[in-house]
């Protein structure tokens, strides 16, 4: 077995490639920080105010001017968004531009009842007066499979009832009273296999010794990044 063998040329394309990966990471990391300020103007300034090609998610507008954006953003920040990254691809440009495709999840919704939106995305970033600066943004939705419609809108329903769970199991650990965690865990046709155990449990009392260990630890969970499935109203 050997590696395929690169094109003439294509070693320093990739190293370009490379070495403008963490540049492209920086820059997301500023757009979507300035989101989490809420300040609209602080967005739009990332923006290029000549040359703009912006083709927003939530807007049915070709937007091409900093006003345009400007009144697209003070809009998007009320929805408290916040992205992350799941797929990506940077292709250079040169020294002085790149191209950043691929996949986004937002979280957007009050803490009682974020939701996530998943959507595509491509942004040309190019220096500016030696300012990295958006030049192009495009940004829409994943397109929904046959019949995923009215299973998007039940996950929907159910996403905050998953986040409440979570919080209702998080904070039984920060009780470190066991049986309080294991209660929340039903007594009949239990399938856990918990992180710091080999065993498969499916009983109460096992259920107890695992977590009567385990809040020893002093555990505290963050979600960084989910999605619920619902099978019907109870599930």
């Amino acid at each position: 077995s050997s590696a395929v063998p690169k094109a003439p040329g294509a070693e320093k394309a990739e190293a370009t490639s490379e070495q403008m990966y963490p540049t492209a990471q920086e820059n997301f990391k500023r757009w979507n920080d300035a989101l989490q300020t809420k300040d609209y103007k602080k967005v739009a300034a990332l923006y290029s105010n000549k040359d703009l090609s912006f083709l927003p998610t939530v807007s049915p507008n070709f937007i091409q001017g900093d006003e345009d954006t400007e009144d697209y953003f003070a809009n998007f920040v009320k929805k408290l968004p916040d992205g992350t990254i799941t797929a990506d691809d940077v292709q250079p440009y040169g020294e002085d531009a790149y191209l950043h495709t691929g996949m986004y999840t937002f979280m957007t919704g009050p803490a009682n009842a974020r939701a996530p939106v998943e959507a595509r995305f491509s942004y040309m970033w190019r220096k500016v007066d030696g300012d990295w600066k958006i030049v192009h943004h495009h940004s829409s939705a994943v397109p929904k499979a046959a019949g995923g419609a009215k299973a998007e809108v039940d996950a929907e329903k159910m996403y905050p009832l998953a986040q409440e769970n979570f919080k209702r199991w998080n904070d039984a650990l920060q009780t470190k009273d066991y049986k309080k965690v294991a209660a929340l865990y039903s007594n009949k046709d239990l399938s856990f296999l918990p992180t710091v155990s080999p065993n498969f449990i499916q009983g109460d009392e096992d259920t107890e010794d695992y977590f009567a260990n385990f809040v020893k630890k002093l555990p505290d969970g963050t979600i960084t990044a989910d999605k619920v499935q619902a099978y019907s109203d109870d599930l």
